[in-house]
């Protein structure tokens, strides 16, 4: 069996510690793209958001216009029907 003389035992935290030097490095470098990921997300369903806020604006100038036409016709046709009934030809 062999013995660890206390440089194998140095060698070994310093190893370990590179390491773990490594990984908190990779961590924070995966961090920063998570969280330019969330960023990128975010910026995209704002828009879809905003682009959901203009459909539903036109929508509603959609039903404004619908709505006077059909009042327009309505009142052409009680018009119609009014002149007929009150002033018919002789």
């Amino acid at each position: 069996m062999s013995t660890i003389t206390e440089n194998d035992l140095k060698e070994l935290k310093d190893l370990i510690n590179q390491r773990f030097d490594e990984l908190n490095s990779e961590i924070k470098t995966s961090d920063k793209k998570i969280d330019i990921y969330i960023a990128k997300t975010d910026e995209k369903l704002d828009s879809i958001q905003r682009n959901l806020d203009d459909l539903k604006k036109q929508s509603e100038r959609q039903d404004n216009r619908l709505w006077i036409m059909v009042t327009g016709l309505f009142l052409t046709l009680m018009g119609a029907v009014a002149k007929i009934a009150f002033f018919p030809n002789p």
